[in-house]
């Protein structure tokens, strides 16, 4: 949804409940403009409990419900717009055997892929030597490599160990502290846009859809992370996860006033 609403074509694969929430998940995408042709409904519509706390930071509980029950079959059925898509974006929110399953379909297809860890596994080399970019957090990134992520030198260390693994391309979203990418030819760090904080909940996922959307456009690696530290910026102003993100519009207008 977030990229949708930052003008992207998008087509959501995934599984939602056979129920009243699922329909109302469904209608949310297709009212964003996120095509559901890829979404199946079966079982109960998974569900994440949130809490914000006074510093905007949020703490959430999920119940996977339908998500873990997508499987291979559900891919092989979809595979044709795996095959028609620019960039395929993924989390681990679905069961890790059809991540790995994607990642070889997208291969397969020679698609680039954005992955983001969250929920924080370890991931196994045959699978990371498939993403195209990991967009990890710093708790991430310590749970994928076993390492520190405190300070800029320990973020740059863990990610050039995850490069040494197979990935091409790794971007550190770090809240306050800005953000960080590490390509194959040189590496940025960025601060933070500065805004009042409200709720942190889709933070993360808004600057993921706006670095996929970013490089869509044809952006460097560096326009794409300056334009997806400011899509999360913006979305940590407003309280909520769907009715946080913005659109294109908006995003251009804040960068058009500040001559950007």
């Amino acid at each position: 949804m977030a990229a949708a609403k930052l003008g992207a074509e998008v087509r959501m694969i995934g599984k939602v409940g056979a129920d009243e929430y699922g329909d109302i998940l469904l209608e949310s995408l297709r009212l964003a403009g996120v095509s559901t042709d890829g979404v199946a409904q079966e079982g109960v519509t998974g569900m994440a409990c949130i809490t914000v706390g006074e510093n905007a930071e949020n703490h959430i509980v999920i119940v996977p419900g339908a998500n873990a029950t997508l499987d291979k079959r559900d891919i092989d059925r979809i595979s044709g717009m795996i095959q028609a898509s620019d960039w395929i974006v993924m989390q681990l929110e679905v069961p890790l055997e059809v991540v790995g399953y994607c990642l070889e379909k997208a291969a397969m297809y020679e698609k680039p892929v954005i992955l983001n860890p969250a929920p924080a596994l370890i991931l196994p080399p045959a699978m990371l030597k498939h993403v195209h970019t990991l967009i990890p957090n710093e708790t991430e990134l310590q749970t994928l490599t076993g390492m520190p992520t405190e300070s800029d030198e320990e973020v740059e260390r863990a990610a050039r160990h995850m490069q040494t693994r197979g990935v091409r391309r790794i971007v550190v979203t770090r809240g306050a502290k800005g953000a960080y990418l590490l390509n194959e030819h040189t590496q940025y760090f960025v601060s933070a846009y500065p805004v009042d904080a409200v709720d942190t909940t889709a933070a993360g996922d808004s600057f993921v859809a706006g670095f996929a959307v970013a490089k869509g456009r044809g952006l460097s690696d560096l326009e794409a992370l300056e334009y997806a530290n400011k899509v999360a910026a913006i979305t940590v102003t407003r309280e909520g996860a769907q009715p946080s993100l913005p659109t294109k519009d908006e995003v251009d207008r804040i960068l058009n006033r500040r001559g950007e």
